[in-house]
């Protein structure tokens, strides 16, 4: 029993390392998002069922039919009826009512499906984008904790050094303290790192619909990721977000529009009725061949300025008048978020360039501090340091890279671009 016991735990064992190894790429990442993300799918249920409503709305056109059975048992007051003599009968309509209504109410269908499809594409590039900047985001925190170990460690190292040697007379308490601190102090920037890109890691999680006691380790390094030479023959489109403001003004036009013809516009109304009737005297069924009626209408109380119609139209009309205003505030803030981007985009890349000189000189100080280790010339302590700097200018450099990437991200998703027109993985 004991050693099946074992066995099933080295199996659990096994299979859990086995899923931890589990690699991830960015872009597998984005299809697992579009494919499983919840959001994303009650947008696009929401863009089928505007599709849906669309294409149903010509159900409008159809007549009306009923159809009804009866049994009838003659009545007096003053005179006798035969005990039990029930007739029976049933009855049919049809009834079509044409009004110009009927066009402007297909016509709001028709927006409100083209402003679900815009809604869902909106939804999905959000997505997408998310899906992308949290995944960088994870790399350079990954980075991050792993340079936080490393000074932690160094801390470590250097603390017992001094340990050593105010035991030996050749330091004082203070430095002890001030060692001790600085060890503590990397612990706890180790724990924030670390709690970092596990919330990070959480995050995209949730936007793949991962369970959270499952794990994964994401693919992937910010160095491989380059910025391609925009093509001028390559024009952005217009933001979805602004795409969406636009058809939602086209929407609510609509809607004033069917309003008033269903308010003011007369309807005529065919109609068809019959009520055959069994008489028992003749054996046969009565018919009095139906009757045929065409009918105009106009709803008269509508025309008065008080009226619940012209109310209603009064509000859609506020509604639109705010929507133009959301529209233009969203024009014009797409116009400054695009130079804001290209602004940062031209200081990063200057950044960078500066950030990777600074990484060559911490390599070649490093080199010099580990040739004079090697020749006595210098401690540990000071090699320990030198590649402290060394790993902490590729920090700064990744952090910058970052910037970067997650400005290009916005200015695709801004000029409605695909990701990887401007950067992308190489």
């Amino acid at each position: 029993m004991k050693t099946k016991l074992l066995l099933l735990c080295a199996c659990a064992a096994l299979t859990h390392n086995v899923w931890a190894e589990k690699t991830l790429d960015i872009e597998g990442a984005v299809q697992m998002a579009l494919e499983k993300n919840l959001s994303l799918e009650r947008a696009r249920m929401e863009s089928l069922a505007a599709k849906r409503k669309y294409n149903r709305s010509w159900n409008s056109v159809i007549p009306s039919l009923s159809a009804g059975a009866l049994m009838a048992r003659p009545s007096s007051i003053t005179d006798p009826v035969p005990a039990d003599v029930w007739t029976p009968g049933f009855s049919l309509s049809a009834s079509l009512q044409v009004s110009p209504s009927l066009v402007t109410h297909i016509a709001q269908t028709r927006e409100e499906y083209t402003a679900g499809r815009i809604n869902y594409e909106a939804a999905r590039q959000e997505t997408e984008f998310q899906v992308r900047r949290l995944y960088y985001q994870i790399l350079l925190f990954r980075e991050n904790v792993e340079l936080a170990r490393q000074n932690a460690a160094t801390a470590e190292s250097r603390y017992g050094q001094i340990n050593a040697q105010r035991r030996a007379g050749q330091a004082s308490n203070l430095d002890e303290l001030s060692a001790r601190l600085d060890v503590q102090t990397q612990k706890t920037n180790t724990l924030s790192a670390q709690a970092a890109y596990d919330n990070a890691l959480d995050s995209l999680k949730y936007l793949l619909m991962i369970p959270a006691e499952e794990t994964f380790v994401p693919q992937g390094d910010l160095h491989t990721f380059s910025v391609i030479e925009k093509d001028p023959d390559v024009q952005g489109g217009e933001s979805p977000h602004i795409s969406a403001q636009r058809q939602a003004v086209t929407v609510l036009e609509a809607q004033r529009k069917s309003v008033r013809m269903n308010s003011y516009a007369p309807s005529l109304n065919f109609s068809w009725n019959a009520s055959p009737v069994y008489n028992d005297t003749s054996g046969k069924w009565a018919d009095n061949g139906g009757q045929f009626s065409i009918s105009l209408s106009l709803k008269l109380d509508n025309y008065l300025p008080w009226s619940q119609a012209k109310e209603q139209i009064d509000s859609i009309g506020d509604a639109i008048a705010g929507q133009k205003n959301a529209l233009a505030e969203a024009a014009l803030n797409h116009q400054i978020t695009l130079q804001k981007l290209t602004r940062n985009i031209a200081q990063s890349t200057e950044t960078i360039e500066t950030l990777r000189l600074n990484v060559t000189l911490a390599d070649e100080n490093h080199k010099m501090y580990d040739e004079a280790y090697r020749k006595g010339a210098a401690d540990l302590q000071s090699l320990y340091a030198a590649r402290d700097s060394v790993s902490m200018a590729h920090n700064k450099l990744l952090s910058e890279r970052y910037n970067l990437i997650a400005s290009i991200l916005e200015l695709e998703k801004e000029l409605n671009l695909d990701f990887g027109t401007i950067g992308r993985f190489e």
